[in-house]
């Protein structure tokens, strides 16, 4: 993990990348959700969306592959019990890439068979009408094993031995278990699964449910699994290779940690961690998790992140597994996965949206509850403060004209990709859920989703059945409140005017209108927003609905602090009058963190906008002193980079960046090089961070230190501690020579495990030096990067793009195809809109335009739109940062003759 700031928009792309399932965002914009769509009522099956016929419904699928890796071929056997409600003759379902033979219907032969790729149906036409009731259909089919992650997929890996192997594992999410099986791929049409695995006797088997029975045939086994509960397709898994297991148990559930032979022992935390998190949500849920055993698999490279198979949950083997090198950020990151994961068997499986279109019942509840399992079973890491950067990245994204709403109408399921946007899928959908939790209250909110669950177990739902489960709960009309935040984009800027009387009590008037990050809403849009107002030093807030404007509501003494987001629970903005704002400046000391972290952000973004002067966001930097509030830091050091990576190449640059140096130096000469007693993680990053950012921006002491350290690593490797390793190497790599950057070269290809060469090779990409960067470059595509590993190649092309974008363009769009290869399906459609994040300031904007519309498919224009309005946007505000930057030092030079 790099502690370098603003490496373009590398760690956020990268960040996204490695979220949960699938990301990518590619339907039309909607300015309110259609008012047509099923999410507006209840779950019903018959009218949810789809293009399968609803009557036919399969009920149990009896599926036996044997799969050949080397070949990557695939041949099975299949048997569908359906339920008939209309008497017909045709039966249709999803394929791709599969030869159906040997079909029969009730044991009798069929009239046709037609598979069509294009469209991924298979219809069936039987000789009569079949009659409405139980039917059985059974056949055989060929199919392939995919090299990509998608379907049932083949990795190959890199032992840790140095000898080559690979795994079977599977990735069906959306719409992928149609690669492996054909089935009813869609998630209204739950059944139960009885699979039959077989593969190389040698091989460990894996699925949803328990062994029931393994026969050794030779060089061959056939493992026979338990029949699984109802659940839609997507969560159907299998895996299968040279695999070994920790296993624990907790409350009755077998868990395991499965991972590449050999690789089994860095699993003991992510067991422990799963003990303790099944343990936790049993209790929050109410509804104790109904599979006998919870496998966590480390599958080595293939795809980014995890995914929640139902009783099989498999990671990418970096989010899971730990060794001796692993930082403290890698041990928070991989809890927080596996509580994001794990929150999925509730949220995603017991209970299962009833379309695309509703994915954030999904994936934004898993994302709240895995920030709240952390925040309680680590509340030293402060991780509610921590997730505000992920909010910060949903407004971000939320505030421009393209935005989508949470939910998105889906036409059919092969769109499906198109409702994993990370920034509102996931960031904004988790804090408009903690805003409404704060706004119920934790105990409230929590019965409703006990309700929700208990009524909804093993089956569908939309989000008008997690509303009347709310509603039932606090007695309160829930929709009503909480509608207009799922089903329009954007979000409101609060307007705070303060009056006060003759006794200095403050009364405050309060409007909304939409925040648009460049240029003012003409729009309508209208939420009903539940505030939380402090006063003063207050421990509490008070809870408030604003629904209209022109409200009033009481606020303390006037001379007191204010914040209408209390510990910034809220998704809006805040802009206060100017009295509000001075007392605000006066008490920012004592203010609660969660309050200041509130009033930066907004500044920042008001100042961005265009809303409020840079001159008071620096006034509240500069009010820090020495306080340690890791989240506040990070929001002045991002803020400053950005300033510093606008003004790079003018003439007020070395201004700037001394000025910059002047913020943050006091604080880093107070917390020193050297990690202390009694010290909190958040509290050790934060010294990462402004050393780092001093290293970055020229400070010849911390640069000089940063070289001495080095020095002694390279003869020892202990000589730093694993947490500082990578902003130190980062800084030398920025200011790297050429011996340096050998010497580095060195470190990285001596890497004794994928944890340090995940951090040795990224830095290297760093160096200013254009020659230096050249040789980095050269590492990009090289063999020295393993298999498993393919998917850091983009992140390095990327990062080159901080100090050399325009080498960074060539190698990307030159090898796009091979770049891209580890994040598919979903990583065509992400980078559409994210390489503008990349090169906006670097490459002409028409010119990575034309580039991404030649590369991308057709339907993602919108999704193009929406990265480009993103890009100019920073244009616009790097001008605006530009000559607001300058003003400032120019008076402040002025001020100080």
């Amino acid at each position: 993990m790099l502690i370098i700031k603003k490496p373009s928009e590398t760690g956020l792309i990268f960040t996204k990348l490695l979220l949960c399932s699938a990301v990518a965002a590619t339907l039309p914009y909607q300015a309110a959700f259609a008012e047509t769509s099923t999410s507006l009522v209840p779950y019903s099956f018959t009218t949810t969306p789809g293009r399968l016929p609803k009557n036919v419904i399969p009920t149990d699928y009896v599926i036996s592959i044997t799969p050949d890796a080397a070949q990557h071929q695939l041949t099975g056997t299949e048997t569908v019990s359906l339920e008939f409600t209309e008497a017909v003759n045709k039966i249709q379902f999803n394929s791709l890439n599969q030869t159906l033979s040997k079909v029969l219907f009730d044991g009798k032969p069929v009239k046709s068979v037609e598979s069509d790729d294009k469209a991924q149906l298979t219809t069936v036409i039987l000789p009569t009408n079949a009659k409405v009731g139980k039917h059985q259909l059974t056949f055989a089919f060929t199919g392939k094993i995919e090299t990509d992650p998608h379907g049932l997929f083949v990795q190959e890996y890199t032992a840790p031995d140095g000898t080559k192997d690979m795994m079977l594992s599977s990735k069906f999410e959306a719409t992928d278990a149609r690669r492996m099986f054909p089935c009813w791929d869609e998630p209204a049409f739950r059944a139960t699964y009885q699979l039959n695995l077989t593969a190389p006797a040698a091989w460990t088997a894996i699925a949803n449910m328990p062994v029931a029975s393994r026969k050794v045939n030779g060089t061959l086994a056939t493992t026979s699994f338990e029949r699984s509960p109802k659940m839609p397709t997507y969560l159907v898994h299998v895996s299968a290779g040279n695999l070994g297991m920790l296993s624990g148990e907790s409350e009755g559930t077998k868990l395991n940690i499965v991972a590449a032979k050999g690789q089994e022992q860095n699993g003991a935390e992510a067991l422990a961690n799963a003990k303790q998190i099944l343990a936790d949500y049993n209790a929050y849920f109410g509804y104790k998790f109904p599979l006998p055993k919870l496998d966590s698999i480390a599958v080595p490279g293939g795809f980014q992140g995890g995914m929640e198979n139902w009783g099989a949950i498999t990671y990418n083997d970096q989010a899971l597994l730990l060794t001796p090198s692993s930082s403290k950020g890698q041990h928070q990151s991989v809890y927080s996965i596996q509580a994001h994961e794990m929150a999925h068997q509730w949220f995603g499986d017991l209970v299962t949206m009833g379309w695309w279109d509703e994915l954030w019942l999904n994936e934004s509840f898993a994302s709240w509850r895995a920030a709240k399992e952390t925040d309680l079973r680590h509340p030293d890491w402060h991780w509610w403060e921590s997730q505000d950067a992920s909010k910060e990245d949903a407004m971000s994204a939320d505030a421009n004209v393209h935005s989508h709403p949470i939910l998105q109408h889906v036409t059919n399921e092969l769109e499906a990709t198109s409702a994993f946007d990370p920034s509102i899928t996931y960031n904004k959908g988790q804090a408009v859920l903690r805003m409404i939790e704060a706004y119920l209250g934790p105990d409230v909110f929590r019965d409703g989703i006990r309700q929700y669950m208990k009524a909804h177990a093993f089956s569908n739902t939309t989000s008008a059945d997690l509303w009347q489960a709310l509603s039932k709960a606090s007695g309160k009309n829930v929709a009503e409140i909480v509608g207009g935040w799922t089903t329009q984009a954007g979000f409101p800027l609060v307007s705070v005017q303060s009056n006060c009387d003759a006794n200095g009590n403050r009364s405050i008037t309060l409007n909304q209108q939409q925040f648009l990050a460049s240029g003012n809403s003409a729009g309508t849009a209208h939420w009903n927003i539940p505030l939380q107002i402090r006063t003063g030093t207050s421990t509490t807030a008070k809870s408030v609905l604003l629904t209209k404007d022109g409200q009033t509501e009481a606020a303390g003494k006037c001379e007191e602090a204010l914040s209408v987001n209390a510990d910034t629970v809220g998704y809006y903005r805040t802009n206060y009058d100017a009295a509000t704002l001075q007392a605000n400046n006066r008490h920012f000391s004592t203010m609660s963190n969660g309050d200041r972290i509130a009033l930066l952000d907004d500044q920042w973004a008001l100042v961005k906008a265009g809303k409020q002067n840079l001159s008071g966001f620096f006034a509240l930097a500069s009010a820090m002193g020495t306080d340690q509030n890791l989240r506040s830091w990070q929001i002045i050091t991002e803020a400053l980079g950005d300033i510093e990576h606008a003004e790079r190449g003018t003439p007020g640059y070395d201004a700037f960046v001394t000025y910059a140096r002047s913020i943050i130096k006091p604080l880093a000469n107070q917390l020193g090089w050297e990690n202390k007693a009694g010290e909190t993680p958040g509290i050790q990053r934060l010294r990462r961070t402004v050393l780092s950012d001093l290293g970055a921006w020229g400070d010849a002491d911390v640069i000089a230190e940063a070289r001495a350290r080095f020095a002694l690593f390279v003869k020892d490797r202990t000589a730093i501690p694993v947490d500082n390793q990578g902003f130190i190497l980062a800084i030398v790599a920025l200011n790297a020579s050429g011996a340096e950057f050998e010497q580095l070269h060195a470190l990285a290809k001596s890497a004794k495990n994928e944890t340090e060469m995940r951090r040795y090779y990224p830095v290297m990409m760093l160096a200013r030096d254009p020659a230096v960067a050249s040789k980095a470059s050269e590492i990009v595509l090289s063999d020295e990067i393993p298999k498993q590993a393919d998917g850091m190649r983009l992140q390095l092309a990327l990062t080159l793009s901080e100090h050399n974008p325009d080498l960074s363009w060539s190698i990307f769009t030159k090898n796009y195809e091979r770049l891209i290869a580890p994040y598919l399906p979903e990583g065509t459609t992400m980078m559409a809109s994210m390489t503008p994040d990349v090169f906006w300031n670097s490459i002409p904007l028409d010119q990575v335009e034309t580039w991404i519309k030649a590369n991308a498919p057709e339907e993602v224009a919108p999704l193009i739109a929406r990265g480009m309005e993103a890009a100019h946007t920073k244009l616009a505000q790097k001008t605006l940062l530009n000559q607001a930057t300058d003003a400032f030092l120019q008076s402040k030079a002025v001020a100080s003759k």
